[in-house]
């Protein structure tokens, strides 16, 4: 094995040379690279993407050149309002297939005559609901009434009310059981994602049946109850008072009654 000598130290050759582990060399500004960088940003790259490229600066170094360059300040300012406007459009582009945002745009919105509600309607909606669809979802449906439609039927209609809520409450529960499955199948390559689908789960959950899987329990015992274990026992206030007179203390309750003598009083 080979030696060389390093700062006065004798290491192998292949050795890697002494000195700070993750320091960069350092990158001189030119306007060629100038120009290559704010070509890249407006294109929709992101500085922390471009820094960590080699042969490029630190973003550090992308705002000390742009306060030291005028020119290059004033082309990379407005190639980041460039390159966020196009990330925005892409995202918004990305988007366009899904649900809520199809919903939230006036093409998404269905109009037409007013849809009549009968029982059969609104134990098929309710159906959907227990299987776990949401309003949303059913109301892009064509052969359904339109989500607010469906919510104005929830808030008017007692029956279809006591059965939405019912559905909903089913729901919670498919819905916690759906959580655990994501939770047993997850790897390593989608433990950060399914994260994403538990917690939504679970806050959906929580919303749903609050008083079975929310994470705050009433203190309060629930109406009609007795009092049991988790209901308030009676107990009765004995007031002692001191008085100069035959027969020593007399005892009252809470309403100035007089009441006997305690025992182990």
């Amino acid at each position: 094995m080979s030696l060389s000598r390093s700062d006065g130290v004798w290491m192998p050759a292949n050795f890697p040379p002494l000195g700070r582990a993750g320091v960069r060399a350092a990158v001189r500004y030119s306007p060629e690279l100038g120009r290559e960088i704010c070509r890249r940003l407006a294109a929709g790259e992101s500085q922390h993407a471009l820094a960590r490229e080699p042969g490029m600066p630190s973003r550090r170094t992308f705002g000390d050149w742009a306060a030291r360059e005028p020119e290059f300040g004033a082309a990379y300012e407005a190639a980041k309002l460039v390159g966020r406007a196009r990330r925005i459009a892409l995202d918004r582009q990305a988007d366009q297939p899904r649900l809520w945002r199809k919903m939230l745009t006036r093409q998404g919105r269905r109009g037409g005559s007013v849809s009549p509600y009968t029982p059969e309607l609104g134990e098929a909606i309710c159906l959907r609901i227990a299987g776990g669809e949401s309003v949303l979802a059913i109301g892009a449906d064509p052969a359904m009434p339109c989500s607010v439609t469906i919510y104005n039927w929830a808030r008017r209609d007692d029956d279809f009310r006591e059965m939405y809520l019912r559905a909903k409450d089913m729901a919670a529960d498919l819905l916690f059981d759906l959580s655990r499955e994501i939770a047993m199948e997850a790897t390593e390559a989608s433990v950060r994602s399914d994260r994403l689908r538990i917690e939504t789960l679970r806050w959906h959950t929580a919303m749903l049946a609050p008083k079975k899987y929310g994470t705050r329990r009433a203190l309060e015992p629930e109406a009609g109850e007795g009092a049991g274990a988790a209901g308030l026992q009676p107990f009765t206030v004995l007031i002692q008072r001191f008085a100069d007179v035959e027969g020593g203390p007399q005892f009252t309750d809470q309403d100035g009654n007089e009441v006997e003598r305690p025992i182990g009083a």
